[in-house]
């Protein structure tokens, strides 16, 4: 029965290794294999805005997402793994809000439906040191048509002891941003963002089914950190989007895994508490349960409930024209909060491993945290599919 455990365990505990950073966990999930090749298609559609806008288009985004990753072994402790992104996007986004009769928020949306493809080329390394832990690289460079974004990041995990591990890892991306119709809508012509980002965790081996996880995660951006796209209505103007040109970002984690032998299954709960120094704080709670099956199926359902209070200069519109330094009406920085539920179906082929898994979120106000809801808030479902398949 132990031994039977402690393989479930590893098994089924693989996700906390979110925490210790992209090139560790691509080779943690994929070391048993040796060498797989993984492809996902996803389909990502927000739901029609709700009441109709103001002006423009009621049909919000939709994405289209093909992925492909190859992990694969270089010697006998090394692990490479090597990821492309294509995404193509349309529809149409919230601008910014304007004042009915009444005073409540009305949306006007883009009047032209937005199209857009995104491509990503990523790396990810790491060393497997034994007793010694392990080490990692990663490195990534995306580019659309109005925004290009390269990234690196490096982490390190160590045992502390025999039931406890430390992880270590830091992050640096530059972004630069375009804006499309620059001169038509008074937006800047080019602009830079820089984001450093630094985590901690320990993780402690509880007993021969559970573990628990402890992480810290500190982010820090400055630059242009305005939406271009976004206008705030104050009274008889139009201005521009306007935020600080620096932001301090905190967050805690707790991940609880219990593996449930006798039931072939395993529990993960997740919570998160985040706050910045634009006044936001949030909550997000995790709950998904990891079932095997008969005949090599495996289902992961899910739920997840997220809740957020608004940035300190965020307003849906100012009816009387005041407005300070910073202003902005980006749903995104308003209350609001959202509860999902996701499903995810594995079955194991021979060498070949097919997936496929859905998401509903829904949004609903920002339990807690108080404040007017946003118009723009949005709700969402999504699809993925696709396959992997481990070189034997």
């Amino acid at each position: 029965m132990a031994e039977r455990s402690s393989a479930l365990l590893l098994q089924l505990l693989a996700a906390t290794a979110a925490l210790v950073g992209p090139a560790a966990a691509s080779a943690q999930s994929d070391a048993a294999s040796g060498t797989s090749v993984s492809y996902r298609h996803g389909d990502y559609d927000e739901d029609r805005l709700e009441p109709a806008p103001l002006d423009g288009s009621d049909r919000r985004y939709r994405v289209r997402t093909d992925q492909f990753q190859l992990n694969t072994e270089l010697g006998d402790s090394d692990q490479l793994s090597v990821g492309l992104v294509h995404e193509a996007m349309s529809g149409s986004s919230p601008w910014f809000s304007f004042p009915d009769a009444d005073g409540d928020a009305l949306q006007v949306m883009s009047g032209a439906t937005i199209r857009d493809t995104r491509h990503e080329v990523s790396a990810a390394w790491s060393r497997d040191r034994g007793d010694a832990g392990s080490i990692g690289a990663s490195a990534s460079y995306s580019a659309e048509d109005d925004y290009h974004a390269a990234a690196l990041g490096l982490d390190w995990q160590r045992p502390l002891s025999a039931a406890i591990d430390l992880g270590l890892g830091a992050s640096f991306s530059h972004d630069i941003i375009d804006p499309t119709d620059a001169a038509e809508f008074d937006r800047i012509d080019r602009a830079i963002k820089n984001t450093w980002s630094a985590f901690g965790s320990l993780t402690f081996v509880l007993d021969r089914s559970s573990q628990l996880q402890a992480g810290m995660q500190l982010t820090h951006a400055n630059g242009y950190l305005s939406d271009p796209y976004k206008r705030y209505y104050a009274g008889d103007r139009i201005l521009s989007d306007a935020r600080p040109d620096q932001r301090t970002q905190g967050a805690l984690l707790l991940r609880w895994r219990r593996a449930f032998v006798e039931q072939d299954g395993a529990l993960h709960l997740d919570y998160r508490l985040a706050g910045d120094s634009w006044g936001v704080r949030s909550h997000t709670v995790e709950a998904s349960w990891y079932q095997s099956l008969p005949h090599a199926f495996r289902i992961v359902p899910g739920l997840r409930w997220y809740s957020q209070g608004a940035a300190s200069f965020y307003a849906p519109f100012s009816a009387a024209g005041t407005v300070g330094t910073y202003h902005s009406s980006d749903y995104r920085l308003a209350a609001n909060g959202s509860v999902s539920a996701s499903i995810d179906v594995r079955q194991r082929l021979g060498a070949w491993e097919w997936v496929i898994g859905i998401e509903r979120l829904r949004a609903h106000d920002a339990l807690g945290f108080g404040g007017e809801p946003d118009p723009g808030r949005v709700s969402y479902t999504q699809i993925q599919a696709g396959f992997d398949y481990h070189f034997e």
